[in-house]
C-alpha cells in the first residue's frame, strides 16, 4: 500500500511539474527567445545529464545496443523527442497555457487508433466514447462551435494536435522495446538524437539566447533539469510501483493544473464551455486507459 502511494505521488508531482513547462516558456518567449532553440537547449542539455548520469555510474557498457533497436531509438527520437518538442513549444507560443496543454491530451484518442491498426488492439465500445468525448472537449475548447470567436488559429490547433499524436507515437513504436533495455538507455538514445535533429532545425534561431538576463538562463537550465530529468526519474519511479494506465490517469492532473496556473499566473481567460471541453478530453484520456488484461509498461519522457 506505501508503495504505491509513493508512486501515485511521484506521477502527481511528475505531472505538477510538466504542467509548469508553459509558463517557462512563455517567460522565455518574453525575453526573445525562439522556441526553437529553447527546446534544442532542453533536450541538448538533457541529453548531457543523462550522459553525465550513466559515466557517474558506471554502466557506459548498456549503452551498447544492437542495429535491431535503433531501427526503434532513431525514429522515436526524431518524431517523439524532436517533433513533440518543435509543435508543443509552437503551440504554447501561439496560443495559451492551458489549450495547449489540453490539445497535447488527445494523445490516448490517438494511442487507441494506432494500437488498433499497428498493434491490432481491440477497439471497444468504450475505447470508440473515448474518442467521441475527446474530439468533443478539443472542439469546446478551442471554441470551433464559433468560427467568428475561434479561440486559437487554426494550424495552431493542427499543430496541438500533431504534438498529441507525436507524444502518443513513444506508446506505438517504443512497444517493441519494452522490456528489452534499460530505461536510461533508452531515454539517452531518444534525447541524444532528438537534439541533434532540434539543434540542426534551430541554427538559425540560435542567436536569440545570447544576451538573456541571468533569470533566463536560469529557467533554461530548470526545464533541463526539472521539467526533463527529473520528471522522467519520478514518473519512471511511479510506473515501477504502478500500472501504466493508473499513472496515466494520475497524470492527466497536469492540464487541470496548467489551466489554473495559466489563469492565476497570466490571466487567461477562462470559461464554463472551456471547462466543460477540458472535463471531456480528461475523460476521454481516462477511458482510453481502460484495459481488460494487465499491460506491460512503457515509459515515456516529456
Amino acid at each position: 500500500m506505501e508503495s504505491r502511494l509513493a508512486g501515485a505521488l511521484a506521477v502527481l508531482t511528475a505531472a505538477s511539474l510538466w504542467a509548469t513547462l508553459g509558463l517557462f516558456a512563455k517567460a522565455l518567449y518574453a525575453e526573445g527567445a525562439a522556441f526553437e532553440a529553447i527546446v534544442a537547449i532542453r533536450a541538448g542539455g538533457a541529453f548531457l545529464m543523462m550522459l553525465f548520469f550513466v559515466l557517474l555510474t558506471g554502466r557506459t557498457r548498456k549503452l551498447k545496443v544492437q542495429v535491431s533497436e535503433l531501427r526503434y531509438l532513431v525514429p522515436i527520437g526524431v518524431i517523439c523527442i524532436g517533433a513533440f518538442y518543435l509543435l508543443y513549444f509552437y503551440t504554447i507560443q501561439e496560443s495559451t497555457v492551458g489549450t495547449a496543454s489540453i490539445l497535447l491530451y488527445s494523445s490516448p484518442a490517438f494511442v487507441v487508433v494506432l494500437a488498433r491498426i499497428f498493434l491490432k488492439e481491440a477497439l471497444s465500445l468504450i475505447r470508440i466514447s473515448a474518442l467521441f468525448m475527446t474530439a468533443i472537449g478539443i472542439f469546446l475548447v478551442v471554441g470551433a462551435y464559433d468560427l467568428s470567436t475561434l479561440e486559437v488559429r487554426p494550424v495552431v490547433v493542427l499543430t496541438g494536435l500533431a504534438a498529441g499524436l507525436s507524444y502518443g507515437l513513444y506508446s506505438i513504436i517504443g512497444k517493441p522495446l519494452s522490456g528489452r533495455l534499460p530505461s536510461f538507455v533508452i531515454v539517452t538514445y531518444i534525447l541524444g538524437v532528438g537534439s541533434v535533429v532540434l539543434t540542426l532545425f534551430a541554427l538559425p534561431k540560435l542567436h536569440t539566447l545570447v544576451g538573456l538576463s541571468a533569470g533566463a538562463y536560469a529557467l533554461l537550465g530548470t526545464t533541463m533539469l526539472v521539467h526533463t530529468v527529473l520528471t522522467y526519474a519520478l514518473y519512471t519511479f511511479g510506473l515501477q510501483r504502478l500500472e501504466a494506465g493508473q499513472a496515466a490517469i494520475l497524470a492527466a492532473v497536469e492540464p487541470v493544473v496548467a489551466v489554473a496556473l495559466g489563469v492565476v499566473l497570466l490571466g487567461e481567460e477562462l470559461t464554463w464551455i472551456k471547462v466543460l471541453g477540458g472535463v471531456l478530453v480528461l475523460g476521454g484520456a481516462a477511458l482510453a486507459q481502460v484495459r481488460f488484461r494487465k499491460p506491460r509498461p512503457v515509459e515515456t519522457v516529456r
